[in-house]
């Protein structure tokens, strides 16, 4: 059993560390300007304080604060969220998400998206997407629209229906992954003209949270146990050596995720998370280890990893010590 509470005491001086002088402000980097708040710093502090169970009361002064300098984010002329080192969908649902976590929403309808409200309009943009050479970075944008149309309360049941109809239709047999027809890199290794299996099912995990959210079924669940064991195995599957990172959250999500539609190789994958999940849990052990007086730099990747540490908590709770329960941010709303 591992203590995870002097990293959860560390994380919330990291938090108060990326503070500016806005109330509700956050940057994303400690070296960024002390006093510009940043969209990925300020919603990125919103999740982790949602995580730790530590965000504001609603009323206060910080939760308000936080409401404004994420709204303050939007463009009023196409109401899009840019942020810096991701593209425009991406920070745009990124910020919502957050949004949400405060029970806000935007100031601004989401004029940019609105094309990809019409059928026609959302199964072009679907398809156009690099779904066989970049599916991990492109990901972001075709789970992004659903999150930012459907959290801004700007797509009905029917648009839902249309995404989720062309999800399972484009499901691949073999892989159980997205898209079929694009997947190349089928034993791991990227092909000459495709992506690493292993960017397949990072892209994968962005589309997933969207079904679950709406308790969607999965079309080939089997399928996705195997691929998941397939790289597990096979040592593909990057996990966090020295820096913090979105990895083990989209493995363990996923694979949590499968294994709650399918018993199919239910022992190994169950073997596979509380692998996993000891993997992460030294990985924190060892970051809190450091010197008190050091802050952890980059907020958005740490979010990653405390909210795998949350699904690490709710597994494998005999491995945990702690002095609270964490909350798994995407039980609530889609989008990370």
């Amino acid at each position: 059993m591992i203590n995870i509470e002097p990293f959860i005491q560390k994380v919330l001086r990291t938090i108060a560390a990326h503070r500016t002088g806005q109330p509700g402000g956050y940057r994303r980097m400690l070296a960024d300007p002390p006093h510009e708040a940043e969209l990925y710093g300020t919603a990125d502090a919103a999740i982790l304080l949602y995580t730790l169970g530590e965000l504001p009361a609603s009323g206060s002064a910080e939760h308000g604060g936080l409401i404004r300098t994420l709204q303050d984010f939007q463009r009023e002329e196409d109401g899009l969220f840019p942020g810096a080192g991701h593209h425009a969908i991406h920070s745009t649902a990124f910020a919502i998400s957050a949004l949400e976590l405060l029970d806000a929403r935007p100031r601004h309808p989401l004029k940019a998206l609105h094309p990809l409200k019409e059928r026609s309009g959302l199964a072009t943009f679907l398809d156009g997407l690099d779904w066989k050479q970049q599916p991990w970075g492109e990901s972001t944008k075709g789970a992004g629209v659903y999150a930012s149309l459907v959290l801004a309360e700007e797509a009905d049941k029917a648009w839902e229906d249309w995404y989720f109809g062309w999800l399972w239709n484009e499901a691949d047999p073999e892989t159980g992954l997205w898209r079929q027809g694009a997947i190349t890199g089928c034993e791991g290794s990227a092909a000459d003209d495709g992506a690493p299996l292993f960017h397949h099912l990072a892209g994968s995990f962005h589309y997933l949270f969207n079904q679950d959210y709406r308790k969607r079924r999965l079309r080939y669940p089997e399928q996705l146990a195997d691929t998941c064991l397939t790289l597990f195995h096979s040592g593909q599957i990057p996990l966090s050596e020295g820096n913090f990172s979105f990895v083990e959250l989209d493995v363990l999500y996923l694979v949590v995720s499968v294994m709650g539609q399918t018993s199919h190789r239910a022992e190994e994958l169950q073997k596979m998370v509380q692998a996993i999940g000891g993997h992460l849990l030294e990985f924190i052990a060892v970051c809190a280890e450091e010197p008190a007086d050091e802050m952890y730099e980059d907020l958005h990747t740490l979010c990653g990893s405390v909210c795998a540490l949350a699904i690490v908590q709710s597994v494998l709770p005999e491995q945990v010590q702690a002095d609270r329960v964490l909350n798994k941010v995407l039980d609530r709303r889609p989008f990370i």
